[in-house]
């Protein structure tokens, strides 16, 4: 465990699954959606064991990173005031957090082109309990995670090219609260389909390829290599039109896919929707696919990954397709709404379906904004304006 204690405060990283529970069961208030919080904290304890919470135990990590390892996986942190009575484990807890972390690839000037590891944190779960709000606790917790991970580069960052090249970013609820703390918003704007029988018939032409294979929990890592060849194309174009900046992403992995889908399931399950059994996503026999996941909470099918092939056919007649199969997920599971980010899917570069979209959907569900604001922490040495963060997307959110 580390700590730093200042003003009767004491920050802490822990591993307790005492403490576990009781704080999901307070933040249950706010996130639990469809589920009661006994159900959500169970929920977040499975998600907790999951391959990407647990990837600092996997041996070709540890063996690869064998500096940096141990800080990938899901962290858990909490802020203690300790002028508290302390009757319990939890007694003096006033506040909490967690992060993702996650490999990635950045290019950088220093880099000479050259693609390296990146340990991307993503924050979430902070939480403070009603009773103690109002007394600056979330904002002295972030500046002590804050703290935390820069004390961790600077006893690492020589050692270990993952911890040097540490990038933090988050998803805000309030707006631009974070800014103070360091963290630069870069909204994505989201776009929706509700009038289901129109796009199918007027974008899809009613024409949806049954060849090709649904994807199931496991079983696609064919597809997930197309992701990481398609990422690495995408740093060099970047780091080629912007030769100062530094560029980084959160690098492919079924297992970050695999942890949409258990929160997918755990949800169907105790709610009874959707059925026995779900397919993620649908690809076609060129490859091209789309990988997404239920919204349950929100009526919502979200696309949370597309990979077009470059065979030279149109890139819009497979796009049609691919929603054509998330429109039809979304039929089959009762679901209001097909949801993807502009970045996934820039729709000003499909000219028929920005037109479409646009004549059917009502203005409010285009362009719309993201409830869960992107925002990043740029690594050391850097400014928010000379930062890129590619594949902002759904893909990366925590």
């Amino acid at each position: 465990m580390i700590m730093t204690a200042t003003d009767n405060l004491e920050f802490s990283n822990y591993e307790d699954d005492e403490i576990m529970k009781f704080t999901h069961m307070n933040n249950s208030a706010a996130w639990k959606g469809l589920l009661s919080s006994e159900d959500y904290a169970e929920r977040e304890r499975r998600l907790g064991s999951t391959d990407i919470a647990t990837k600092d135990q996997t041996p070709e990590v540890q063996e690869q990173y064998s500096e940096g390892y141990k800080w990938l996986g899901l962290k858990y942190f909490t802020l203690k005031n300790k002028s508290l009575p302390d009757t319990s484990k939890t007694s003096q807890i006033v506040s909490s957090c967690e992060t993702l972390n996650r490999l990635g690839y950045c290019i950088h000037p220093g880099s000479n082109g050259k693609i390296e590891p990146a340990l991307i944190i993503c924050i979430g779960g902070v939480f403070t309990e009603q009773k103690f709000r109002g007394e600056g606790y979330a904002a002295k917790m972030i500046s002590a995670l804050n703290k935390f991970y820069d004390d961790l580069r600077a006893e690492y960052g020589n050692k270990s090219p993952l911890i040097k090249n540490m990038v933090i970013n988050l998803y805000s609820e309030v707006d631009n609260y974070y800014e103070r703390f360091g963290y630069h918003s870069v909204h994505v704007p989201l776009h929706h389909i509700t009038k289901y029988d129109q796009f199918l018939k007027r974008y899809c032409n009613n024409d949806i390829i049954e060849e090709g294979r649904y994807l199931q929990f496991n079983g696609y890592e064919d597809l997930v290599a197309l992701h990481d060849a398609q990422f690495e194309k995408s740093l060099r174009q970047l780091a080629k039109e912007n030769p100062n900046k530094f560029i980084f992403t959160v690098k492919p992995d079924l297992d970050i896919f695999k942890w949409f889908q258990e929160r997918d399931v755990f949800i169907m399950k105790k709610t009874g929707n959707g059925g026995d059994e779900l397919p993620f996503g649908f690809a076609l026999p060129d490859q091209s696919h789309v990988i997404w996941h239920h919204n349950w909470n929100d009526s919502v099918l979200v696309m949370t990954k597309i990979y077009i092939s470059e065979n030279g056919k149109p890139k819009e007649e497979t796009l049609k397709q691919l929603i054509g199969h998330a429109i039809l997920e979304a039929q089959k599971t009762k679901l209001s709404k097909v949801q993807f980010w502009d970045e996934e899917i820039p729709i000003e570069d499909y000219p028929q379906l920005n037109s479409l979209i646009n004549e059917l959907e009502d203005k409010s569900l285009i362009y719309k904004t993201n409830g869960s604001v992107s925002a990043v922490r740029p690594p050391a040495g850097y400014t928010s304006d000379n930062v890129i963060w590619d594949n902002n997307t759904k893909f990366c959110w925590f």
